[in-house]
């Protein structure tokens, strides 16, 4: 999101939060000094990848699983077999008299096989599972994209209505502590960390 557009969403939030009578006039000047302010807290977008890095479930781990799972057909599958018994020679020996020689062996077989599921390469069974696995994952991302970022400007418009119109009170500056809470939680400690931080330059 760039700074104009920043300062937009900021004004059009602080000036529905009370009502246009009751608010002093705000210009753009003072919103552009008061978001200065804030320049060295983390963007929203820092804090949506790191929100969706803090996940484990993720799509790009669920399409290397689908890869992965179609890559097994290009992996042969050795099975062998090991056999051990007794075989009968039965030798009929022609002379100035017959007789049958009769000899027994003990006979020791290897077999080994090697089978390939060039199948698997076009579709393997588990990608029906993973499908869905995927879409709920997908869907899961958007869900905490915008959650993330409904948290990260209620707390930007909550300062801003405190810094321009002096609206400071103890509960919404309970609510800016409960949203920063929830977006570290939600980063898996990455938010405080950031905002400790000065962003990369």
């Amino acid at each position: 999101m760039t700074k104009h557009a920043w300062m937009g969403l900021c004004l059009a939030l602080a000036a529905w939060a009370a009502p246009a009578a009751a608010q002093p006039a705000v210009s753009e000047a003072q919103i552009e000094r008061a978001l200065w302010r804030y320049r060295r807290e983390p963007s929203p977008e820092r804090v949506v990848r790191a929100a969706l890095a803090a996940r484990s479930a993720t799509p790009g781990r669920i399409r290397d699983a689908i890869d992965r799972a179609r890559a097994t057909g290009w992996l042969p599958t050795a099975s062998g077999a090991v056999r051990r018994g007794q075989a009968i020679d039965l030798r009929a020996l022609v002379g100035d008299d017959t007789r049958t020689n009769v000899a027994t062996d003990d006979n020791l077989m290897l077999e080994a096989r090697l089978s390939f599921r060039f199948d698997r390469i076009a579709f393997a069974p588990e990608e029906p599972r993973l499908m869905r696995e995927l879409r709920a994952a997908e869907d899961a991302e958007r869900g905490l994209s915008a959650t993330v970022v409904a948290l990260y400007f209620e707390r930007r418009r909550l300062q801003l209505e405190r810094d321009l119109l002096g609206l400071a009170d103890v509960t919404r500056w309970v609510r800016v502590l409960e949203i920063e809470a929830l977006l570290d939680a939600l980063t898996g400690g990455a938010y405080s960390r950031m905002l400790r931080r000065p962003p990369p330059s």
